[in-house]
């Protein structure tokens, strides 16, 4: 059987963040700035799920950082 798109993200997600509530909350409501601002589960049920592998499989083959991979987030907005 072929496993879903969002499972397939959630496994390659979890390379890169441990902790499963994290990854759910990013896959259900982190925009994602380099993949025009809709989060991975909205671009998993609009098809286009496999550029959000695509973008996770790039950030697992960089070479480590200090602190190594990390989810893709929107930058924050600084509080006036």
């Amino acid at each position: 059987m072929r496993q879903g798109i969002v499972r397939r993200v959630a496994d390659l997600a979890l390379r890169i963040e441990p902790d499963r509530r994290a990854v759910l909350e990013w896959i259900l409501h982190a925009p994602l700035p380099a993949l025009g601002g809709q989060t991975t589960f909205e671009l998993a049920c609009n098809g286009e799920g496999e550029r959000v592998i695509a973008l996770l499989n790039d950030l697992l083959l960089q070479p480590p950082a200090d602190t190594g991979p990390r989810l893709p987030q929107a930058p924050t907005q600084a509080m006036h």
